[in-house]
């Protein structure tokens, strides 16, 4: 299934509170490369892990398909690129340290999902981050839920997670994605020259993963 977003999703979903932010880069503080290194945001969205990594000094390059969201981020002052995963290729340079947040991995299926990791380790000089779903923490919250007002079902089947969200104007996204095991992303990691250099919960690097917390961070390195 091709990822589509409504405008319903980036009024109700597109803009975390500062707090949620400032956690997630403050722990991408503690993986990354110190500043001034240049770090490429894939999908940047709109901005807010960019903006914020770049007042701290990192020198941020941002991708992102979505031509409104895209432009609204590149008003924050950092350089974006309209360009769809997919395509990640196309983009000139490597950069010291790519990062895939908010769960932007594993929207399509494996063999893609393969190529789109190989293209961001590609990318990646030095360090690699992602934040993924967490397969064990889904299988135990499927069903129906309120998500900020709108009626969220979620289930897992084999190795996906399918969500539907139906919004009060009665407009509806749909989507999926492949459910990685940190073992599983580690092989794609390996077989590109990465090393996973550590796993964790909920940004906080002396947290493991459990079914408590909705996304896994991963941190690969490339040894030089």
């Amino acid at each position: 299934m091709e990822p589509t977003f409504s405008p319903a999703w980036f009024t109700t979903f597109g803009r975390p509170d500062d707090g949620v932010t400032t956690r997630e880069v403050e722990f991408l503080e503690k993986v990354l490369p110190p500043p001034p290194a240049t770090v490429l945001d894939v999908p940047c969205g709109y901005g807010r892990h960019a903006r914020a990594l770049a007042a701290r000094g990192y020198r941020v390059t941002g991708v992102e398909r979505e031509p409104a969201v895209a432009a609204a981020a590149r008003a924050g002052g950092v350089e974006i690129h309209e360009l769809d995963l997919r395509r990640l290729d196309e983009l000139p340079g490597r950069f010291e340290a790519v990062i895939c947040m908010w769960a932007s991995f594993g929207w399509y299926d494996d063999d893609t999902n393969a190529a789109v990791f190989a293209a961001m380790a590609g990318k990646a000089a030095r360090t690699l981050v992602l934040d993924v779903y967490d397969p064990s923490f889904f299988r135990d919250h499927q069903g129906i839920s309120d998500n900020r007002g709108v009626r969220d079902e979620k289930r897992v089947e084999g190795d996906r997670l399918w969500t539907l969200l139906d919004y009060p104007d009665g407009t509806r996204d749909e989507f999926e994605w492949r459910l990685y095991e940190p073992e599983e992303l580690q092989e794609l990691g390996s077989r590109l020259g990465l090393r996973l250099d550590a796993v964790c919960g909920a940004f906080d690097s002396e947290k493991p993963p459990s079914s408590e917390t909705p996304r896994t961070q991963l941190v690969f390195r490339r040894d030089t």
